[in-house]
């Protein structure tokens, strides 16, 4: 299974907050939960946040410093802990939020899909 997640970011009902809904197939394994971003700009998406992600139980799993920066019409995302980007992804503003998808950065690269499975080949 691709390592590759996705999440919804929605405006929070406190200015600078956003509330997550995300995704992952975490040790193949469907995970999804919620989260939490908090300090970032009154109004638009992009800026930089503290975020806490919760499991579908509401168990705290990790926590990092978001950094959302607009390019045109998509927006680039990094996950910094301790100063070090630990996940990048892409993403673009839909009429619920902002919809991205992210992979670790010390992650392998896809395989091409001749090694993965001749079934799944478009």
């Amino acid at each position: 299974m691709v390592n590759v997640g996705f999440v919804l970011y929605r405006k929070g009902k406190e200015p600078g907050t956003l509330d997550a809904t995300w995704c992952h197939p975490y040790f193949g394994d469907g995970v999804f939960g919620t989260g939490k971003a908090t300090g970032g700009p009154a109004e638009a998406f992009e800026g930089r946040y503290q975020i806490r992600y919760f499991d579908h139980n509401g168990n705290e799993l990790a926590g990092f410093e978001l950094d959302i920066r607009k390019h045109g019409e998509y927006f680039e995302l990094a996950w910094i802990d301790n100063g070090e980007v630990m996940d990048r992804g892409i993403g673009m503003e839909v009429a619920e939020g902002l919809a991205a998808g992210w992979r670790r950065v010390d992650d392998k690269p896809p395989q091409p899909f001749e090694t993965i499975d001749p079934g799944l080949q478009p």
